[in-house]
């Protein structure tokens, strides 16, 4: 399978370019030629199959031109091998026709795990492969950064570079970056906003300098499009567990930057039958503007109890309008040359199909804490900042004949913090991947809004 970029459909890569790679050229996003489409007896017929075996599945005809059956199968195998639950992911019923599925038994006890580890894998394969220095580069408002050090730096020859808000992560967050004591994971704590250092990132892939680099550069971030790829199976494995109790199928996604409410999109144009995603987000409420009235936007960031929320710009909005757009690159482009400046509104065709199938709903920090609140006294459970937004959002926006799934995207202990201003710390359990980080010595550096001193420090410890 052929990928093309979204902004130039002439621009073909094979997968293995896609994953190494990270913007095209032309400053688009690498999708698909063609999405591959399983039929519902198709995927009925996955019933039995392990989260792994689903994946080898799903995903194998994505990268099969370029990865043996068994290669992959490994790969597969290995990537999930870390995670607490022999699953992967867990569902909980909380009462009727209401689930959460739980996404954070990987690693660093985030959703990002699921996809990040099977993306550690194959940089691993392919690295090996073409005997060539590779460096992941991304910028994080809180997970992905934590995810991405923990699938890549046991990897040979992979530097791992991260940038991350100064001050603007939780302390949690902040050590699993910096205290993995690995010689090959630099922490970047840049003095701006999440959007200023993902806008870093998008730029310094389009530097000459590090273009050039004899390192080469990718990017973990969800514009990286095996992160998609990845995230769209528990989708299905959701449906599989659950398809002779459900009414219909609709997901609450808590979403920034829209990687992983697109790859419920994904999910549904490879053939899953999602009647409904409801995108929930935080004060920082750019993707809720869009879905409520049509109007994509940036904003101004402001700080909140769900961090890793807290953008103005969605970069995978891009792949959604580009399929809305019907694969048209020139149209896409044209409406993306102008943004962040100029807003984007959907033609009438494109909104009435976005409308039928996202809804959308914001929630600000009080919300959030009294939401965490109602769901223990309610269910004896406890739920992270993050998953409050898809629980209010679910509460708000559905009625009682749907079947909701709400996707929790981080473990409560990450953010005890916010937790604790409604609830007794004693009810969240810590677990061991967190009670390790404590005290040990913290490894990074403070750099300046400033993408020369960014791009500076990055190629004197790229080698």
């Amino acid at each position: 399978m052929q990928y093309r970029s979204t902004r130039d459909s002439s621009l073909r890569r094979p997968f293995s370019e896609v994953l190494l790679g990270s913007l095209a050229s032309d400053g688009g996003l690498y999708v698909p030629e063609k999405t591959p489409h399983f039929s519902l007896e198709q995927i009925n017929d996955f019933q039995t199959l392990t989260y792994q075996e689903l994946t080898f599945e799903l995903l194998f005809p994505f990268v099969s031109e370029e990865l043996k059956v068994e290669d992959f199968k490994n790969i597969v195998n290995s990537s999930y091998q870390v995670f607490e639950s022999e699953e992967v992911v867990r569902l909980i019923n909380l009462e009727e026709q209401r689930w959460i599925l739980e996404l954070f038994h990987g690693p660093t006890l985030a959703f990002k795990d699921v996809a990040m580890q099977l993306l550690g894998a194959l940089l691993g394969h392919f690295a090996q492969k073409e005997d060539k220095k590779i460096a992941v580069l991304g910028a994080t408002s809180g997970d992905t950064g934590p995810a991405a050090i923990a699938a890549c730096s046991r990897h040979k020859n992979v530097e791992v570079f991260f940038l991350f808000p100064h001050q603007r992560v939780t302390d949690v967050q902040r050590l699993q970056m910096t205290t993995s004591q690995a010689s090959n994971v630099h922490a970047l704590s840049v003095e701006t906003d999440f959007d200023g250092c993902q806008a870093m990132v998008k730029e310094l892939f389009l530097d000459k300098s590090i273009s050039s680099s004899p390192t080469r550069f990718i990017a973990a971030n969800s514009i990286n499009w095996t992160r998609c790829m990845a995230q769209s199976v528990y989708y299905f494995w959701t449906y599989l567990r659950l398809k002779e109790q459900l009414k219909e199928l609709t997901f609450s996604v808590p979403s920034g930057n829209f990687g992983h409410a697109y790859a419920g999109w994904l999910a549904k144009e490879m053939g899953l039958p999602i009647k409904k995603i409801i995108v929930a987000t935080n004060a920082n409420d750019v993707l809720h503007r869009l879905f409520s009235t049509n109007n994509y936007k940036k904003g101004e960031v402001s700080q909140t109890l769900a961090p890793s929320m807290d953008i103005s710009v969605a970069s995978n909005f891009e792949r959604l309008l580009f399929d809305l757009y019907k694969n048209n690159s020139q149209l896409l482009s044209e409406a993306m040359s102008t943004f962040p400046q100029k807003e984007i509104s959907l033609p009438e065709n494109c909104w009435q199909e976005v409308n039928s199938f996202f809804s959308s709903l914001s929630s600000n920090d009080e919300e959030i804490l009294k939401e965490i609140e109602a769901t223990y006294e309610k269910h004896n459970y406890v739920i992270d900042p993050h998953t409050a937004t898809g629980i209010r959002a679910t509460r708000k926006l559905s009625t009682p004949e749907q079947s909701v799934i709400t996707m929790a995207t981080a473990h409560p202990a990450k953010f005890i913090n916010a937790i604790k201003q409604v609830l007794s710390e004693e009810v969240v359990s810590i677990p061991e991947q967190l009670t390790s980080i404590k005290g040990k010595e913290e490894d990074f550096v403070v750099l300046p809004d400033n993408i020369d001193k960014v791009r500076e420090y990055i190629l004197s410890k790229a080698g």
